[in-house]
């Protein structure tokens, strides 16, 4: 990501984004980003690593709160919650490492910790037709399955295996 600052930055300033949700930072506590008039809030790898990782950016001006990392073996998030007149709301970049086999108690505790009302984007690294890839793996099943039993809506990033999960 630091190789991409000048990048995320340009990209913020263009199209005028409130937030942006970052999977693959590939972050250590000794290499980060900062952007003007901007939080960055990042969960890196547990070894102190650069790969996997993930990171949220938001307008300092947006009322929220950072929420506790989520990291496990196979799932690391770095969360925020946004408080508006309606409640709360979750925003979420999480990162599933392809090596690891998620099953549907995996989907499902992650989903639960953001609570009722998310909106969560990244790499699940989990094939399906549902969503755009031109096959159906297993970790694909038990995302959908997981996702169909609770109502959870997706929409593909690039028809791969990048998604937006979100309740409403």
């Amino acid at each position: 990501m630091c190789q991409h600052a000048l990048e995320i930055k340009l990209f913020l300033q263009t199209f005028n984004l409130d937030i942006i949700l970052v999977s693959e930072t590939h972050l250590t506590n000794r290499s980060y980003i900062t952007v003007p008039n901007y939080n960055t809030y990042y969960t890196n790898h547990p070894d102190e690593t650069a790969h996997g990782g993930t990171a949220v950016i938001i307008r300092q001006n947006i009322k929220h709160y950072v929420r506790a990392e989520y990291i496990h073996k196979n799932i690391k998030a770095t969360s925020i919650a946004i408080e508006d007149n309606t409640g709360e709301t979750t925003v979420s970049a999480r990162c599933c490492p392809p090596k690891h086999h998620n099953k549907y108690d995996d989907y499902g505790r992650f989903f639960k910790s953001l609570g009722n009302r998310f909106i969560d984007g990244g790499d699940y690294n989990a094939k399906n037709t549902l969503w755009g890839s031109r096959l159906t793996a297993t970790k694909g099943k038990e995302l959908h399955k997981v996702m169909k039993t609770n109502s959870l809506k997706h929409t593909p990033f690039n028809k791969t295996t990048h998604l937006v999960a979100k309740r409403s």
